[in-house]
């Protein structure tokens, strides 16, 4: 996948994670994050399962200082 698909790619991920965030009054764990995203059957870029510590990587690369750090969206 070329860096530009990556980023679409990515895009697409926190979308789904920050709708998370909106319907809930407190913020899932990076676990139950991962769980929705492998059940939706979005994986990592590079087409691997999501684990928390490959989330939270993702999000730190775009820019977001974790899960809490989408609100800003």
């Amino acid at each position: 996948m070329k860096r530009t698909e990556q980023l679409k790619h990515n895009k697409k991920v926190i979308n789904q994670v920050s709708s998370l965030l909106i319907h809930k009054y407190r913020y899932p764990s990076y676990r139950t994050v991962c769980r929705f995203l492998n059940k939706n059957e979005f994986t990592s870029s590079v087409g691997n399962e999501w684990t928390e510590r490959s989330l939270y990587r993702m999000l730190q690369r775009s820019g977001y200082s974790g899960l809490w750090g989408l609100n800003r969206i």
